[in-house]
């Protein structure tokens, strides 16, 4: 079921999961590679949000890149539910509506501009790797001087948004900014409902990596892991950090 189309100008439409057409960048060797050639993304990942969105669910993609999870929790969701989608990169996040509209999910997901973080108006600048748009992270706007090509942007945190009251599932990669994200959603965490978190967890991001793991586990949150190999598993805060601190490990957080 795997296909696609050049449309010109480093844009293709391709098949992804037998099922979404979705707009990749020819020109990104990473995600849009995947998607292709293999018409599917971190297929651990991809299975276990099949196992946790129901429907009418809210759903928050944060770092949503193209909108491959946004698509999947969309669809998972349905009518009833919604998908916020957080993008920062403009590139990534053009496509991904657009993408939205292509499969009648325009009415559901909502694509936001900003990068989340725990404060709300600091100014940042987007750092993009070259070929790798899905490796973006921010930097305080006055660090980032010498890229005067970048925009400057201002963080939001994630329960300062009227129109996201609460909300069930959120997915967070953001590449280092994981910790201050989930302190942006304390609000909404502090409203003491069921909440499923998936979030991209490395050792080597974080100062103090055994104390964010502490956080992530306090008030009721069980910790598991998507597993590639074994799929969604139990595991312990030990064995999160007994891994190589580089590697990149999706967290699963339920209550």
């Amino acid at each position: 079921m795997c296909a696609s189309a050049y449309l010109g100008d480093g844009s293709a439409l391709c098949r992804v999961l037998g099922r979404y057409k979705m707009l990749v960048d020819t020109r990104d060797d990473d995600v849009s590679a995947h998607l292709l050639l293999d018409g599917f993304w971190e297929l651990w990942v991809t299975r276990a949000l099949l196992g946790l969105v129901r429907p009418g669910m809210v759903c928050v993609d944060v770092g949503a890149h193209l909108g491959y999870y946004s698509l999947l929790m969309a669809d998972l969701a349905g009518p009833g539910g919604q998908v916020h989608a957080f993008e920062p990169n403009a590139a990534l996040r053009g496509r991904l509506t657009r993408s939205a509209a292509i499969n009648g999910f325009d009415a559901m997901i909502q694509a936001h501009p900003w990068p989340l973080s725990d404060r709300d108006g600091v100014a940042v600048r987007l750092v993009v790797p070259p070929g790798r748009p899905g490796g973006g992270h921010i930097q305080p706007a006055e660090a980032s001087l010498s890229r005067a090509g970048s925009a400057v942007l201002h963080t939001r945190r994630l329960d300062g948004f009227a129109e996201i009251p609460r909300v069930d599932v959120v997915k967070i990669d953001a590449e280092a900014s994981e910790q201050a994200i989930w302190r942006g959603m304390r609000g909404l965490i502090g409203q003491g409902r069921p909440l499923c978190v998936l979030l991209e967890f490395a050792a080597a991001r974080y100062p103090d990596p055994d104390a964010f793991l502490g956080e992530l586990t306090q008030e009721g949150f069980s910790l598991e892991l998507a597993d590639p190999r074994h799929g969604l598993r139990a595991v312990s805060r030990a064995e999160v950090l007994a891994a190589p601190a580089a590697r990149d490990q999706m967290l699963v957080l339920r209550r």
